[in-house]
């Protein structure tokens, strides 16, 4: 995409809400596009999640096919993520929601675009964007 365009997951177990799991635990990914320049975020589609069961908890494996499965979706947003969010803050901008709901998300999302933006251009670690009723707020570590 451009860089006026990206896309975002979503971590869902049932379409609906957000998974309480960690974010590579999820079943399936709702896929947004965030317009930044229009400040408008758009429903893709979905993809299911295709990474095997970690064998340890913060497996590097884990970690890797989470990357390769959102090669191109540059922002994950989640209601929680694991210690694994180290390692994908370097490709990643992490989204960590306070609502479960995905539509109240999606409404945080958009409120956030300038944020993600910014967390965007970062070199090196990413910063975690935290989505909390009407404003979002960004902090170092989980």
């Amino acid at each position: 995409m451009t860089e006026n365009k990206v896309k975002a997951a979503i971590a869902t177990d049932d379409g609906k809400t957000l998974t309480t799991e960690h974010f590579g635990s999820a079943k399936r990914y709702l896929i947004y596009s965030l317009d930044f320049s229009k400040q408008a975020v758009g429903y893709l589609g979905e993809i299911a999640n295709t990474t095997k069961e970690e064998e340890t908890h913060g497996d590097p494996e884990k970690a890797k096919e989470v990357s390769e499965l959102f090669a191109g979706i540059p922002v994950l947003v989640g209601f929680a993520m694991g210690p694994n969010i180290v390692r994908i803050r370097k490709k990643f901008v992490p989204v960590i929601s306070r609502e479960r709901g995905i539509a109240q998300t999606v409404a945080l999302l958009k409120g956030a675009l300038p944020a993600i933006k910014k967390g965007l251009q970062e070199a090196g670690d990413k910063s975690i964007i935290y989505l909390e009723g009407k404003h979002a707020g960004t902090g170092g570590n989980p």
